[in-house]
């Protein structure tokens, strides 16, 4: 499902169940080298149609503005603990600095 692109593919297929055991070249055909789980059966697709569906049906979930709208409280929030974040780090040097003046001072 797209639904910025409001498309939909449908696929019809029928399935073929094999079982690995029963089939080694298939076996390393599908599972990767080095691979540590052991599969036991692969799901073959035969596909027998496929089609992309009218976009006027497929109403996109939210838009640009809804996302906008919903993530404005928290990059106002994300703004203000940078911003605290900022202040604290300058106290904080600060402090540092202080710290080591009183540590040179008393050698």
């Amino acid at each position: 499902m797209d639904y910025p692109g409001r498309r939909r593919l449908k696929i019809y297929a029928r399935i073929e169940a094999k079982e690995l055991a029963n089939n080694p070249a298939l076996t390393e055909e599908v599972v990767p080298a080095g691979y540590r789980a052991k599969p036991e059966r692969v799901f073959l697709l035969h596909l027998e149609a496929f089609d992309w569906n009218c976009s006027q049906h497929i109403t996109p979930r939210f838009t640009e503005g809804d996302i906008d709208t919903a993530l404005g409280p928290v990059r106002a929030r994300i703004a203000q603990i940078e911003a605290e974040n900022k202040l604290l780090r300058e106290k904080l040097a600060v402090a540092e600095k202080q710290n080591e003046g009183e540590q040179n001072g008393e050698r």
